[in-house]
């Protein structure tokens, strides 16, 4: 498990000046106001649309896929937003990282923490299941000061990258745990801790099963059912978005998953799907449509990218 917060000073070598120079331009962005951060994220979220094509492909052909039934200017709009939502993103992360909770706290409400203290007193761990919203930083380190978790984490193939998200997460959280590291994730639910993941995202064919998000058979790893089956801890679903209208940040612990374990990895994984779905068409933009969340597919089904 990681807990303590990894030095910098190894990487101080030319080849690294580039992301200094990044980071500390993002650094300069979250001391403004705060509506010039969001107006900032929305500038660099256009950036991204007009210099990542591959990336704006992969929007484009999730949107199109997950939203059929919107006209093509409906869904060209869309995945501008896409863009913006996820270039405030990148600005939330790095409050996320450097901001105070202080300058944070006013603007969160969180709906639906009893469940966590009911699960707790009770004796139970609880398996806090997220997904890759635009905010996902934000939102978790929003939570912690309530609900302190911990969360699983796949490691950056940049080691100074990897090592800043660290120190930026463990400076809110009491640790994390690799992805892979699924006996200490059984640890610590035992224990009756909790422990935030996110099996929103495709891990390949041996290691999932296909169920419907957005209509679209997608690979889905059932994590979550044998987790919760191996430990007895409870369920709960973790969602978050900014509000347009105000710039608050609505964080909701709900019950909607309670099926799970049912004893059937695809029901559990349909049910799954269908709950971050839910989640997802609240604030359509503020979703991670960037990754290609439908890379594997059913046998002899066409590649999607």
């Amino acid at each position: 498990m990681l807990s303590d917060k990894p030095s910098l000073t190894k990487f101080y070598a030319v080849k690294y000046w580039p992301i200094w120079f990044g980071l500390g331009c993002i650094r300069c962005i979250i001391a403004l106001p705060w509506a010039w951060r969001i107006a900032m994220g929305r500038a660099l979220g256009w950036l991204l649309y007009q210099l990542s094509g591959r990336r704006r492909f992969i929007a484009e052909t999730n949107i199109g896929l997950c939203f059929s039934h919107l006209t093509a200017a409906e869904q060209r709009h869309m995945v501008r937003q896409t863009f913006a939502d996820n270039g405030i993103g990148i600005i939330e992360t790095s409050m996320a990282w450097w901001s105070s909770r202080k300058t944070l706290s006013h603007r969160v409400s969180i709906e639906g923490g009893k469940l966590i203290e009911q699960a707790q007193a009770q004796g139970r761990g609880v398996l806090l299941v997220g997904a890759h919203y635009t905010s996902l930083d934000l939102g978790g380190i929003l939570l912690a000061p309530s609900y302190p978790y911990y969360a699983t984490y796949q490691r950056h193939s940049n080691a100074l990258i990897d090592s800043i998200i660290r120190r930026g997460r463990l400076n809110h959280l009491p640790g994390m745990v690799e992805r892979e590291d699924i006996r200490q994730v059984m640890r610590l639910l035992k224990q009756g801790e909790i422990v935030w993941l996110a099996p929103d995202q495709d891990v390949g064919p041996d290691r999932s099963v296909f169920a419907p998000f957005f209509g679209v058979e997608a690979a889905t790893t059932p994590i979550v059912s044998r987790l919760a089956a191996a430990t007895g801890a409870k369920v709960l679903q973790f969602s978050h978005h900014r509000t347009h209208q105000d710039q608050r940040y609505l964080l909701t612990v709900s019950d909607s998953l309670a099926n799970i374990p049912s004893g059937d990895l695809v029901a559990d994984a349909a049910d799954l799907n269908a709950a971050i779905e839910a989640k997802v068409r609240l604030k359509p933009s503020q979703y991670l449509w960037l990754h290609r969340r439908f890379k594997t597919r059913p046998d002899n089904s066409p590649k999607i990218y």
